[in-house]
């Protein structure tokens, strides 16, 4: 009787690590993603018009705390935003931003006119570039919404010699996050674009 019973037992928890490892092998598997930057300057493309000693501390890069999470965030709605539990960045979203800022302007600027490094690098006789992204809104098979507050401040970390505002909106052509990702890659090449234009604007200023 008492083997039977212990016999049943095993059996029973047997089917249970069956039914566990079944259910972990069928489980959705998570997708990572990154931003891409420009791959080389554009054809046609101004020198900067500074010298080699132009450098630029890009940052600090704030987000809206909404997009601040390692999941995807979309909008399906006027007030309702969807969370992809399965589809996520690759890293921090907000440091990604800063990196493909970076390289982007590295891209369009004429390779020995200006450097451009990470706010928090120690660059003596830099210009800073604090940007603020107040609004990131991506609807699958819609349209994207990007507007930033961006600033220039001189040399001597206190003067203001440009503060501008941009609004960007780009068609996303497609419903999956790939077609996402990429539409806000093409938007962020975009906004360097406009902050590459003031950057000549603060070096014009400063001769």
């Amino acid at each position: 009787m008492r083997r039977h019973v212990l016999f049943r037992i095993t059996i029973f928890f047997i089917g249970i690590a069956a039914f566990l490892i079944s259910g972990c092998g069928t489980s959705t598997p998570s997708r990572f993603y990154t931003l891409s930057s420009l791959r080389s300057a554009e054809p046609g493309q101004q020198p900067a018009g500074g010298s080699a000693g132009t450098v630029f501390r890009i940052g600090p890069v704030d987000i809206p705390d909404y997009l601040d999470r390692p999941q995807i965030v979309t909008r399906t709605g006027r007030n309702e935003l969807s969370i992809a539990e399965f589809d996520r960045w690759g890293g921090s979203l907000k440091n990604d931003v800063s990196r493909v800022l970076i390289e982007n302007l590295s891209s369009i600027f004429i390779a020995g006119k200006a450097t451009f490094v990470p706010w928090k690098q120690y660059a003596p006789g830099a210009y800073r570039v604090p940007l603020c992204i107040s609004r990131l809104d991506v609807t699958p098979g819609g349209n994207l919404f990007l507007k930033a507050q961006y600033s220039i401040i001189d040399k001597d970390g206190k003067t203001v010699v440009v503060i501008r505002e941009s609004s960007i909106i780009r068609p996303v052509d497609g419903a999956g996050y790939n077609v996402v990702v990429a539409a806000v890659s093409d938007a962020l090449a975009d906004l360097s674009r406009e902050i590459a234009a003031a950057m000549r604007s603060a070096i014009a200023q400063a001769r």
